[in-house]
């Protein structure tokens, strides 16, 4: 009898310690309720060099907000915007290393990681917003080619969303520009893709790269008289200020990238990584609603607020000698395919 009761006590421990290391080993696994992971704090950053208010600010901040909810208060994302955290450039190369986690920004900046980025710098490349749309959407094959390409550099990044941002237009502190011609001889700023240097050579201005963030100095100080950018970037960094003639060339829909550091989510627990491609997606579809609100609403207060000079152009004009340059330059940047699939949406 008493060699039966030891037996039970023993199969009883067994039982129990066994009940405890496999309670363990399942709360050890990323995302498990009441596990290590579960209980621990995420506080990641997120970077974009414009300034409110602007869509990738409002997109950045959805985001923030969103991801914290949704995990309980686990992840926290500040958001950094003005370009606190450095450029596009210097934010993607530490995000490669996980020293910053997110960034909302143009892909024309991102191009020296990803020069097929250079394709939607093509003027006047899209016929409508649903053309553009569509192009940008989660799985779209455009998109779907984007993510693969950061995957083959082996960039140490990954791409959560596209979203817009509004339209480009021109904008300078000499004459209205109305037509080409109006663009010889002017220094102009452009981000660093040297496809949209070649495109505004042939429209006669004279490229000069430079940070977003300069532009508001260079033009004071003549080292550039003209610049083109969304709507929200004129009013975000006030450059009404210091260019007051505003010409609608709608030649771009602003193309912007929603990356997050590789490193980062593979450290999230797998719940996590679900919560933040989610909420990504969402925010990515909020930042183009707000570029195209934004677009409506601001026009007005330059003109009746700061005494800008709104004028409309000859677009036509534009595209005559744009236009024919799609296919070579598209060529020249590794994009045939993408140029393509952007035609094949219309």
């Amino acid at each position: 009898m008493k060699k039966s009761f030891k037996g039970l006590a023993v199969l009883l421990m067994v039982c129990m310690l066994l009940t405890t290391f496999l309670t363990a080993c399942s709360n050890d696994k990323p995302g498990a309720a009441g596990g290590e992971a579960a209980d621990k704090e995420y506080s990641l950053r997120l970077a974009t060099v414009v300034n409110p208010p602007h869509p990738w600010v409002e997109m950045a901040e959805y985001f923030a907000e969103e991801l914290e909810k949704r995990t309980d208060g686990k992840v926290k994302v500040t958001v950094y915007p003005s370009a606190q955290l450095g450029s596009d450039e210097t934010t993607i190369d530490e995000m490669r290393t996980g020293t910053i986690d997110f960034i909302v920004g143009g892909a024309q900046n991102a191009a020296s990681f990803i020069p097929q980025y250079q394709a939607f710098g093509l003027a006047y490349l899209f016929t409508d917003d649903d053309h553009f749309e569509n192009t940008i959407a989660h799985g779209s094959p455009v998109f779907n080619r984007f993510a693969e390409l950061y995957e083959e550099k082996n960039l140490g990044i990954k791409l959560l969303g596209l979203s817009g941002g509004g339209v480009r237009n021109v904008s300078n502190n000499l004459r209205p520009i109305t037509t080409p011609a109006d663009l010889q001889g002017m220094r102009m700023r452009l981000p660093g893709s040297p496809m949209e240097a070649k495109l505004w050579e042939a429209l006669g201005a004279i490229p000069t790269s430079l940070p977003w963030s300069e532009i508001y100095t260079a033009i004071q100080t003549g080292v550039v008289s003209t610049f083109e950018s969304t709507i929200s970037g004129y009013n975000g960094s006030k450059l009404y200020e210091v260019a007051k003639y505003h010409s609608e060339t709608q030649h771009l829909y602003m193309l912007s990238h929603f990356s997050m550091s590789q490193s980062t989510f593979d450290k999230l627990p797998e719940d996590y990584q679900k919560i933040v491609q989610e909420v990504a997606i969402e925010a990515s579809l909020k930042g183009t609603e707000i570029g195209k609100q934004f677009d409506k609403e601001l026009l007005v207060d330059f003109v009746e607020k700061y005494g800008v000079e709104v004028n409309k152009v000859d677009t036509q004009a534009f595209m005559e000698i744009v236009q024919p340059l799609h296919d070579e330059l598209a060529e020249d940047i590794d994009a045939t395919d993408i140029l393509q699939m952007i035609r094949d949406l219309q």
